[in-house]
């Protein structure tokens, strides 16, 4: 007994330092996570973003009931562990992510709409959704109505169209005919790429297209609901503000007042991208918040010169509760875009906030947002506007929260002219700061780095602030009465001022650095280092330095491909050390979407290529590749190439022996890029890598179209 009894006490012993090791990791992360305090609230829309992002990698459409499958019992799991913070927490967030997931189910069942998915010449009846003005004619959105040759199943709900310019004057909610050339909604142009399918199918457009002659009118508005209502009056504004201030002057002043920006000219959007000045013709923080300061101050200040309101009533709490009327018209006027709908939650909690007496500005704040913007539009996690918009706030707020009163004591001391001085000081480390939270973004979307961006910001933001979006807000006021014209000349020379800022700055040498292409895994790994490094306060929040430092390491392993075929054999594309040479028939909207992916110059063909007779041959790293670009140049030796790359179908002969790429195949798997080294020739193509979803075409003949319906 007492052999057995030692024996049990040594196997105690021995368990319980095991046991306790197993639970000091446990218990440190607890301890870790409890000292957080309330920053721990600030990761549950990353774990709904977290939802949503999982449901665009899989490679096949899950079913419609596996998000609700996943949020019940975590959420009851939430609950039912509420005596263990650490365990309730950690169930919290699992309920969040099963929510993202179900929430972006909901909206592809509710947005979702079939694609079109070959080119078609039809008469096009429908009622118009919205309208853009454009510098020749408009763009429109309709509401289509069956169109010849399509299946229900196979119907788009809207079409977005560019209508001539001599076609009749339209309105939201008019009924509209004409004759129209169709197309599929532009796939990605090369593996990897823009996925615009997947950005239309949310919006509900199935396919894209331009009028042959002009739209005809054929019944007004019938309709006064709310929205029609709002979208007919933001029509009705642009078209008064282009009236004042045509061209781009108007184009950029209708982006300021109603978020219609069609008939700014492309040289001067590129100018702004090139200066980092785009953020001025997006409506976001910076507008809503001069918007939101121009009218708190100018309606207290009015307020506080009539002794008899001044004396009896709260004028501070009266400027705040109009200031939030004012914003909430501005986000409806404006379109209601994602930077927009963010800024006005930020800005509309700081005014209520006033009005309430509890004003406290924090990164819950940003938090609230970004779970009212993703509740709305859980699709717009994966698009450059949420990414960029809420990268420079996080980003902001995180530097503001560390070393805010440090910064103000620096910038607003001293004289009048040291003022001024530490104002340009402000406005120079918050676009600084804003670039760090931002750029990630930048490169991955535009492959590109602005250099000068600093300099263009300290000039043009001021301008915007003293002049160009108080004069906007007076034109609007003034508007109701016809008298818009007093306000929008004086905004037009802001305006202009602020295009010879982004001109004058884009030309200066060495301004932009065109960047390899970022990998969607460095990205995802320097989002989740600048979350951890920002939404935390601990000094474990600088872990968050290696996921960034990782995640930029990732652009060093990318390599452009050496060959793409696309468009049915339309585009092909070759890598040149001086960029790509581009095969002649490319359409120019192919060549601008694989321009903006890649950052490269496109040079005519054949470059530095050895043709003739229908067929050219690229050489790298030892290996031969085979271009066919006419039928003269079939038949191929298989043994005499390692791949081949034909603009017309190649047979069957070498298929199997080494890799094959030509027109079938790009109308079977979309856009096909090769790449060549030492190794071998890799092919991968655009469709394969997105995966079995709704947007993505997987096209079939007619004859079996046709079988099909007959069975």
């Amino acid at each position: 007994m007492a052999d057995i009894a030692v024996g049990e006490s040594e196997v105690g012993t021995g368990e319980q330092p095991r046991r306790h090791l197993l639970s000091a990791p446990f218990r440190w992360f607890a301890a870790i996570i409890a000292g957080e305090g309330e920053r721990r609230i600030l990761w549950l829309p990353v774990c709904l973003g977290l939802g949503i992002a999982l449901y665009f990698t899989l490679a096949i459409e899950p079913p419609l009931w596996l998000g609700l499958a996943g949020l019940a019992p975590a959420a009851i799991a939430a609950l039912m562990l509420r005596r263990w913070p650490t365990l309730a927490a950690a169930a919290l967030a699992l309920a969040f992510v099963a929510g993202g997931f179900a929430l972006v189910q909901g909206a592809r069942w509710e947005r979702g709409a079939p694609l079109l998915d070959h080119r078609m010449s039809a008469p096009v009846s429908g009622r118009v959704v919205d309208i853009d003005t454009l510098d020749r004619g408009w763009r429109v959105i309709v509401a289509v109505d069956p169109l010849p040759g399509l299946d229900a199943d196979e119907e788009p709900r809207l079409l977005r169209i560019h209508i001539a310019a001599s076609s009749d004057r339209v309105e939201p909610g008019d009924t509209v005919r004409m004759k129209a050339m169709l197309y599929p909604v532009p796939a990605p142009i090369l593996p990897g790429g823009r996925d615009m399918q997947r950005e239309l199918y949310f919006a509900g457009i199935g396919g894209v297209g331009y009028s042959l002659g002009p739209a005809h009118r054929t019944g007004e508005a019938t309709s006064s609901g709310g929205r029609e209502w709002l979208l007919r009056l933001r029509t009705e504004m642009t078209r008064r503000i282009s009236t004042v201030l045509p061209g781009s002057t108007g184009g950029i002043a209708s982006a300021l007042i109603t978020g219609k920006r069609g008939t700014i000219a492309e040289d001067v959007k590129e100018a702004f991208r090139e200066t980092g000045l785009s953020h001025l013709l997006a409506i976001a923080g910076l507008h809503l918040g001069l918007v939101g300061g121009f009218v708190f101050f100018t309606v207290r200040g009015v307020l506080a010169l009539i002794p008899r309101i001044a004396l009896r009533w709260p004028i501070k709490h009266i400027a705040a509760l109009v200031t939030l009327v004012v914003l909430f018209c501005y986000l409806m006027i404006s379109g209601a875009a994602i930077p927009t709908e963010r800024a006005f939650v930020m800005n509309g909690i700081i005014f209520a906030a006033i009005f309430l007496r509890r004003l406290r500005l924090s990164m819950r704040v940003c938090a609230l947002a970004a779970l009212v913007v993703l509740m709305l539009d859980p699709a717009s996690l994966v698009g450059v506007s949420f990414q960029m918009s809420f990268g420079a706030v996080v980003a902001l707020i995180a530097v503001y929260e560390s070393w805010g009163g440090t910064l103000a004591r620096i910038f607003h001391r001293g004289s009048w002219g040291q003022r001024a001085i530490g104002y340009c000081g402000a406005v120079v480390v918050t676009t600084l700061v804003a670039t760090l939270g931002t750029e990630p973004f930048s490169i991955y979307h535009f492959h590109r780095f602005v250099v000068y961006s600093p300099l263009a910001n300290v000039i043009a933001v001021p301008i915007s602030a003293a002049w160009t979006l108080p004069c906007g807000v007076f034109a609007c006021l003034l508007m109701p009465f016809g008298l818009e014209r007093l306000a929008l000349i004086p905004m037009g020379w802001g305006i202009d001022a602020t295009i010879w800022v982004a001109e004058h700055v884009a030309r200066l040498p060495g301004n932009m650095w065109v960047t390899p292409h970022l990998p969607i895994a460095g990205l995802v790994l320097i989002a989740l280092g600048g979350l951890w490094l920002c939404l935390w306060q601990q000094k474990w929040r600088y872990w968050g330095v290696a996921g960034i430092v990782g995640g930029a390491a990732t652009i060093f392993l990318s390599h452009p491909p050496d060959l793409v075929l696309a468009d049915l054999g339309r585009f092909l594309a070759v890598r040149q050390p001086a960029g790509y040479a581009v095969a002649a028939g490319a359409e120019e909207i192919d060549r601008s979407f694989f321009q903006s992916e890649t950052g490269a110059d496109l040079g005519p063909w054949p470059g530095d290529l050895d043709c003739a007779n229908g067929r050219c041959t690229y050489t790298a790293h030892g290996k031969k590749v085979a271009i066919v670009t006419a039928a003269a140049g079939l038949p191929i030796d298989c043994t005499s190439v390692d791949a081949i790359v034909a603009q017309i179908p190649a047979g069957f002969d070498c298929r199997g022996k080494v890799p094959v790429a030509d027109r079938i195949d790009t109308w079977r798997y979309g856009a096909i890029g090769l790449w060549v080294n030492s190794a071998g020739v890799t092919l991968e193509s655009a469709n394969r890598t997105r995966g079995d979803r709704p947007w993505v075409p997987h096209p079939i003949s007619r004859k079996e179209r046709e079988r099909a319906k007959t069975k």
